[in-house]
């Protein structure tokens, strides 16, 4: 749940939903950062257009940048979520940030 200080959300630019279904990778920055890097296999274009074979790559899809307290943070709301229940019966969760940026 959002906390009363937070300010509201809002998405005036209605960013899409994007599959990511591959393997995925977190590595750390320096100053407190962390980055969850998300990938998702899909054909060739050149292959499976010129040639129609397919030939599978894994294609970063997203870049997530997060200071260390919100990484424990989703950490923790991951590990709350998923233990009320699988995700086909869960109730829609939502994370709360470890602090302001």
């Amino acid at each position: 749940m959002a906390q009363s200080d937070q300010p509201t959300a809002v998405d005036p630019d209605n960013v899409p939903e994007t599959l990511c279904c591959g393997r995925f990778n977190l590595s750390f920055l320096a100053g407190n950062l962390a980055t969850l890097t998300f990938t998702h296999p899909r054909p060739k274009a050149g292959p499976l257009l010129d040639s129609n074979q397919i030939q599978d790559e894994t294609v970063v899809r997203a870049r997530i940048v997060m200071h260390l307290d919100n990484l424990v943070a989703l950490r923790n709301f991951l590990n709350d979520a998923i233990k009320e229940g699988t995700p086909a019966t869960a109730e829609p969760a939502s994370g709360d940030a470890g602090k302001l940026n």
